[in-house]
């Protein structure tokens, strides 16, 4: 793959793929850390010898994929310092701010996240989110049912009343 092939490439999806770690992961500079990671790992694998319409799905099975690695370590990270810290910092108090969607979003887990975001934002089939994600094509309506159960629940919780089509 040239440089010229790249860069379409790149220019096509750059920015629904960073909207998509950012939705799943909450942190701004992690979603460029992740989507940089993302076109490394692209270009030193056989991504780039894929067809064109594969290209796409495959990216967004690699950031997911990264995702996961960086949760897992952050996880053993976490798990780490409660071990070796006396005292756990309070979280501050957020009960004055306006909650919106983007909040309720991070009550999801990661996989709900995911699957709410590939599913209703990108448009993807079913089997191609199971493919991305690595679950059983049957399992994805069954998941994403439960997702939006979640997010249903959560908007509830945060007051938000209004009637919500997922």
């Amino acid at each position: 793959m040239d440089e010229r092939q790249f860069q379409k490439i790149y220019d096509a999806t750059k920015k629904q793929l960073w909207s998509y770690i950012m939705r799943v992961s909450g942190d701004p500079a992690l979603a460029d850390d992740i989507l940089q990671d993302t076109y490394i790992r692209f270009l030193q694998s056989e991504g780039s010898a894929l067809e064109e319409s594969k290209m796409k799905p495959y990216l967004f099975t690699v950031a997911t994929n990264l995702l996961r690695d960086h949760w897992r370590k952050a996880k053993r990270k976490r798990a780490w310092l409660i071990d070796h810290v006396e005292e756990e910092k309070q979280m501050p108090d957020r009960s004055g701010l306006r909650y919106d969607v983007e909040e309720a979003f991070r009550h999801l887990t990661p996989q709900q996240r995911s699957l709410t975001w590939l599913a209703y934002v990108e448009g993807y089939e079913h089997r191609e989110i199971a493919k991305m994600l690595n679950v059983r094509e049957k399992s994805v309506k069954v998941l994403l049912f439960r997702a939006k159960g979640r997010l249903i629940e959560v908007f509830k919780k945060l007051g938000i009343s209004q009637e919500i089509t997922v």
